[in-house]
Formats: C-alpha cells, structure tokens, sequence
C-alpha cells in the first residue's frame, strides 16, 4: 500500500496501560493498521501513571526503568532521550548480561534536565521503608546500620526464623506468603514483606500465587542479601555513577535505573501523544464491557463511555482481529 492510500483496517485495543500503548504505536509503526485504545480511567499508564495532586506528582507504582532486555531498553530511550552529561563529555553507559553487554550513549549534548522536560534521567535507587518508627533501606540492606535499628532482640529471631525455614521449608509451596517465608523466615516476612505487598497491591498473600513471586522477587532470599551485601564492601570504587553494568545483580538490588523526569506517567502520555499524531486513537473514560463476534471472528465491542449509554464500535477487515490488554 502506497503512502497515499489510506488503510481502512482498525484494531481495537482494550487498555490504555503500557501494554496496550505499546502495541497501538507499533501497529502504527509497522503496519497500515489504525489503532484505537479505550481506556475505562481517564489517564492513560494503567498502575504505570503518575497521579498529580496540588501540584506534587505522585507514582502509584513503583515503576523504575530497567530491563535486561536490549530492545526495551533502547525503545525507551528513543520515547524519552537519555539525559546529557554535566561534564561536557561524550560517555556510554555499559549495560551487560547474560555474558552479553551493549551500551547506551550518554552524550554531552544531551537533554539537560533543567531546560528540558522530555528527558530521561538516570537515578540512584533510594527506597525506604518505616517500621517501628525507623526508616530502613528497601530492599533490605545488610549493613550495620540495618541491624543497629533493628536490635539485637529481633536480629536474633529473624536469624532463628530463617534457619527454621530452610530446614523445614513449606511443601508445596503454593502462594507468594509461602515463596517469602521460604526465603526469607517467618519473622522477617511478617516484620517487612506482608504488610508491603498487600498494600501496594491490594490482595492477600496467601491469595497471590508463588509463581508471582518467582516472577517479581526471582532469585532474591536472604542469602542473596548477604551476598549483595559482601559484594558491596569489595566492589570497586571506581565505577561511574553513570556505569548501570548490573545485569548479573538480581532485578531488587538493582541501585541505579532509568527514569522520566515527571515520572513514570510521563513515558505513557507522551507515547500517547505520539499515537495520536500519526493517526491513532486514545480514548480515556471509555470502558470496553463486551465483544461481538460472527462465525468465530471478533469483531467489534460495547464501550460504555462518560455518558453511560453503551456504544457498539466495530473493527473492520483485520485477519485476524488484534485484542490487546494493559
């Protein structure tokens, strides 16, 4: 099909969470395909986005920007530019794993943060969690500091607990509340992870499977902690605050990462802008409730939107139909 010719092929795509954006700006960039996202909240970046409030911008996720994924984390970089350096000189950032390593250009004339706003910035990671009325590191670090807080008393029980747990770890392992004790002991799960995750996500533990956990936390235990914690002592000083060489260290210790200057929701409403500008469409406050379908195909839905009445939209002639959630 020629430039000129116009495409009547649509996809409809249910969420407007990165997922979906996603999709919708590369059926546009490699296909003739039109997409149209409905979007049920009125913002676009699902638990991605980044609420604003008297003026403070908040993230509802804790979304930082790292992938051992190459091709993720160049499409960043091509959404929102990697940030220049402050002293004037041309330097790549090393990314490495797997015994693989690529590197990603840090340039001197890159976006300076204080003039620009479509700018990624990299960060350290600095996370913390209040218990007890002290704030501690979180991930948790093994440090002195760490242990001072905690106190004697508690240190020697979250050690007894552990070692409990290795020698008579739960079998089957069958929720993330099993995948945490197994790791970590009972009073350390009690003490710093039950509390975290449920808020943050709304559902029991023990109502969340362990394969989750092994998704999101990997290969994380205690044991891992002492090992980052050893590793941390003798690792050299020498590295640039800039170096991001960390893709031997499991995902939660990465320290440094990625992030847009007004927060994760940024990358997602200027993919959206960008939707829109070569033709696809974004709605917001429009809810997809049901599919239509003929002879096996999709092909069109109901979309409540603002108004309350139900709407019936339909995709044309795409083989097949492309359905995407966020």
């Amino acid at each position: 099909m020629s430039n000129n010719q116009k495409s009547d092929r649509t996809a409809i795509i249910i969420g407007g969470g990165p997922a979906g954006l996603t999709t919708a700006l590369e059926l546009l960039r490699r296909t003739d395909i039109k997409p149209i996202v409905y979007e049920g909240a009125d913002n676009v970046g699902g638990i991605a986005r980044t609420y604003q409030h008297n003026g403070n911008r908040i993230d509802i996720g804790g979304h930082r920007f790292f992938s051992k994924s190459d091709r993720v984390m160049d499409w960043w970089s091509k959404i929102l530019p990697l940030q220049g350096r402050a002293d004037g000189k041309d330097r790549a950032i090393s990314l490495g794993y797997q015994n693989k390593s690529r590197w990603l250009d840090m340039p001197a004339d890159g976006p300076d943060p204080d003039l620009e706003d479509d700018v990624m910035l990299v960060r350290a990671r600095k996370s913390r969690i209040l218990w007890g009325g002290k704030l501690f590191d979180y991930p948790l670090s093994l440090n002195l500091e760490t242990l001072r807080k905690l106190g004697l008393g508690a240190t020697m029980a979250i050690g007894f607990s552990f070692l409990k747990s290795q020698i008579m770890p739960i079998r089957p392992e069958q929720s993330l509340e099993d995948f945490f004790i197994n790791r970590f002991g009972r009073r350390l799960y009690l003490t710093f992870f039950k509390d975290y995750t449920e808020k943050v996500w709304g559902v029991p533990c023990d109502r969340i499977s362990a394969e989750w956990g092994a998704q999101r936390v990997k290969g994380l235990s205690l044991l891992g902690i002492v090992r980052h914690a050893l590793g941390s002592i003798f690792r050299a000083k020498g590295n640039g605050a800039g170096d991001l060489a960390q893709k031997g260290v499991e995902t939660s210790l990465i320290e440094q990462f990625l992030y847009p200057k007004h927060g994760p929701g940024q990358m997602w409403e200027r993919v959206t802008e960008m939707i829109r500008e070569r033709g696809g469409e974004v709605h917001t406050n429009a809810k997809v409730t049901g599919l239509q379908h003929e002879d096996g195909r999709i092909t069109g839905a109901t979309m409540l939107n603002g108004t309350g009445k139900p709407r019936a939209i339909r995709v044309i002639s795409i083989f097949p139909p492309l359905m995407c959630g966020s």
